[in-house]
């Protein structure tokens, strides 16, 4: 016997288990509570429709896609952060079909403000990781950068082309490291 699912936590469970299999499209209130075993009235009472749904499911896919207490960030060097963040993100995305160009699109057009917030909110975080690396990277030359070259414009140059790669269903970011070897050491 299948027993009804009634937290918010349970229920976005649901929500990425469909979104893995059937990407967010696959998204909608009477699916979702079908598969939850509940009224469709009772998953209303949680989301008040189908863009806040939709975007609870966005946040909670790059919540888990982020969740990694285990790791010192500070431990690798700045490339060697660059390569786990993009596997790591990779591995992530893999799970969900398209997630990363395809969840915007998903929401309608007075809610897309807050699905790209949510977006930006997990960029700047990613930002703010790749800052920290790289102040903590001894090895890397101070020279690299410059007034026109700050090391938050090479950050966000950095988390702009590693997610050009993901979006582009690149499996593989090793010549992209070692132009920031070439960058950041020689």
């Amino acid at each position: 016997m299948n027993t009804a699912v009634t937290s918010k936590e349970a229920i976005l469970k649901v929500c990425r288990q469909i979104t893995a299999s059937d990407g967010l499209p696959g998204l909608n209130m009477r699916t979702v509570a079908n598969r939850c075993h509940i009224a469709l009235g009772t998953l209303y009472n949680y989301f008040p429709d189908k863009d806040s749904l939709l975007l609870s499911t966005v946040e909670s896919i790059w919540k888990e896609i982020f969740h990694i207490d285990e790791v010192c960030y500070t431990d690798f060097s700045f490339p060697d952060y660059v390569a786990f963040l993009f596997d790591r993100v990779r591995q992530g995305t893999g799970k969900y079909p398209d997630f990363l160009s395809a969840h915007s699109i998903s929401i309608a057009g007075t809610r897309r403000g807050e699905a790209s917030s949510i977006m930006d909110h997990y960029f700047d975080h990613m930002k703010q990781g790749l800052l920290e690396v790289l102040h903590a990277d001894a090895n890397v030359s101070r020279s690299a950068f410059s007034p026109s070259l700050t090391e938050t414009a090479f950050v966000k140059f950095v988390l702009d082309h590693m997610l050009l790669l993901l979006v582009q269903k690149e499996t593989d970011c090793s010549a992209f490291i070692e132009i920031l070897r070439r960058v950041l050491y020689y």
